[in-house]
């Protein structure tokens, strides 16, 4: 059985649906615009034009078509809405499975009428549709043909991989997050809120772990309010590093200013940390306020340094989110049910569109 996947072969998220269905016995293939090798599927990368930034999914429309025509994939799954699966709506192969993102459906669709258009054209091109989360598949439903449907499939955390931390020594408390250092994450806001607790005289260390194109801004807004040293940005992490990081810490802060799930915040919770996060879009699908965490008004630096200042000064609750977001990853958003969840979309489309095809053979669960 071929599966084609259109998507960014360096994003951990790609790597993790690819390599789960590489292990089970599939053909995998990767078309991707950013080059990257992952064990046990064949990459496909798609260069050139990298100048002119997204119009260059046009430019290569007509190539990303042929190389999947030639692949003849038994189902073709593109991640990303308003770019591959805009591609895999022009390439007229059944099933095919388009999940979205969140800033593709949250955002995208009102930049432009264009970016209307191509959300439209890839709802309507795609045979079924997942998205990661409640709020999430409801956003898209505001674009979707009448009737429709779309499938809540979450990414997940492994437990195994994300095992619950050990009480950390008595030192500096420190704050921190692991994330792309883009605007839509908010970390100016963070970083604004550490710098007003340290003006009160608390003392605290602050850990941003990742990077993007928000970097060199940030450092220079950590200096400025006179944190610099109290600030370490760590660059960006293998993702199986990042259990490793989190028990560094003893609050993870989410401050996103748009998000459309917030699987970070799902893994800091299965290794027992509190979250902290924004009351925005998908993030109350995985931080449930005064349960597993504490959400907050976005781009609001006081409402943060209030929650943290709350959280650092009461051990016990600390502990007591912490014990919650472990239980509710583990009932709600375990990565083998997760996947198993997709397993059996997958198997539910090619049920119903290959009965005609002799070829096709579902393999062994």
């Amino acid at each position: 059985m071929r599966v084609v996947y259109l998507a960014d072969a360096p994003y951990i998220h790609t790597r993790r649906w690819v390599q789960h269905f590489a292990q089970l016995g599939w053909d995998v293939h990767v078309i991707s615009f950013r080059p990257a090798e992952i064990e046990g599927a064949t990459v496909h990368y798609v260069h050139g034009f990298e100048r002119i930034g997204r119009a260059r999914y046009l430019v290569h429309a007509r190539r990303v078509r042929r190389l999947v025509a030639s692949l003849e994939p038994d189902l073709l799954h593109a991640h990303h809405l308003t770019s591959y699966g805009f591609l895999a709506g022009l390439c007229d192969v059944h099933p095919t499975l388009v999940s979205v993102w969140g800033t593709d459906i949250l955002e995208a669709p009102e930049w432009t009428p264009l970016h209307r258009r191509l959300t439209r054209f890839a709802l309507a091109r795609a045979d079924h549709v997942t998205a990661t989360g409640l709020r999430l598949a409801n956003a898209t439903l505001r674009y979707m043909p009448q009737a429709k449907p779309v499938t809540v499939v979450p990414y997940g955390v492994d437990l195994d991989r994300f095992p619950l931390r050990s009480a950390a020594a008595q030192r500096v408390p420190v704050v921190g997050t692991v994330a792309r250092l883009s605007r839509e994450k908010g970390l100016d806001v963070l970083v604004r809120a550490v710098a007003q607790l340290s003006s009160d005289g608390r003392t605290l260390r602050l850990l941003l772990v990742g990077d993007g194109p928000e970097r060199r801004k940030l450092e220079r807004l950590a200096d400025q309010l006179g944190i610099g040293e109290l600030t370490e940005f760590r660059g960006e992490v293998p993702h199986d590093d990042v259990p490793a990081v989190l028990a560094e810490l003893d609050v993870f802060a989410m401050p996103s200013l748009a998000e459309g799930f917030g699987v970070a915040a799902l893994e800091a919770a299965a290794t027992g940390l509190p979250v902290v996060a924004s009351d925005v879009h998908g993030i109350p699908d995985v931080v449930e306020h005064l349960h597993t965490g504490l959400l907050v008004p976005p781009a609001n630096p006081g409402a943060l340094a209030g929650v943290l200042t709350k959280l650092l000064d009461d051990a016990a609750l600390r502990q007591e989110l912490g014990t919650a977001g472990r239980a509710f990853v583990k009932e709600h958003y375990r990565w083998q049910d997760n996947a198993q969840q997709m397993e059996r979309l997958y198997q539910d489309l090619l049920q119903t569109f290959t009965e005609d095809r002799t070829h096709a053979t579902l393999p062994d669960s």
